[in-house]
């Protein structure tokens, strides 16, 4: 027999040693529960950072929704080719409990195209969220309104309607939208003292 058949032979015999089977890979038991602490903690702590912020993102939400309403009736009015508009209900005073709210004011029904405003159904009520307030509507001539009701009213021709609406917080803040009904801008900018240019009236 030839050296190399016998080397042969030897590596055939040779006792084959079992392969090792891989790590697990995984977390330890102890690994978890520092995720599960951090996690808890994280939880913990964020609602109390995050409470102050929202009242001034409640705020800012609720004055653009009520822009998006503005912009909606004011196109439709003129898509349409019928007078439309918005009802605002204020802020009321200290003694009288009403929650403010706007409503869009349909167009005239076909059979009655002459119908009043006041008498038209209005529909359904927006009601600003807790905390926030309609401070006043400024209408073109810079006229305040603080208190009560009123109609703004955007024409077929898209040339009326333009108005300034405040929204105040409980902390004192104030926002203002801006409607030019020249331009059909609409704006929102910090604080109340917002009013009308001339050439904008």
């Amino acid at each position: 027999m030839s050296p190399s058949s016998r080397h042969a032979r030897a590596d055939c015999m040779a006792p084959r040693l079992a392969a090792t089977p891989p790590a697990m890979a995984g977390f330890t038991f102890f690994e978890v529960m520092i995720v599960v602490v951090i996690l808890g903690l994280l939880f913990s702590i964020g609602p109390v950072s995050l409470t102050p912020l929202i009242p001034k993102y409640r705020l800012k939400s609720s004055l653009r929704e009520l822009g998006s309403t503005v912009e909606h009736v004011r196109l439709m009015a003129i898509s349409r080719g019928l007078w439309m508009g918005i009802h605002y209900v204020l802020t009321p005073g200290p003694t009288e409990k009403i929650t403010p709210y706007y409503q869009i004011i349909p167009p005239a029904p076909d059979d009655d195209p002459d119908q009043p405003m006041e008498n038209r159904e209005y529909l359904s009520k927006q009601y600003l969220p807790p905390g926030v307030h309609m401070a006043r509507v400024l209408l073109a001539g810079n006229q305040v309104i603080d208190r009560g009701t009123i109609n703004v009213l955007f024409s077929p021709m898209g040339t009326s309607g333009s108005h300034i609406v405040v929204f105040e917080n409980d902390s004192g803040r104030a926002l203002s939208m801006k409607l030019n009904s020249i331009t059909g801008g609409i704006d929102f900018l910090e604080g109340p003292d917002v009013t009308f240019q001339h050439f904008e009236e």
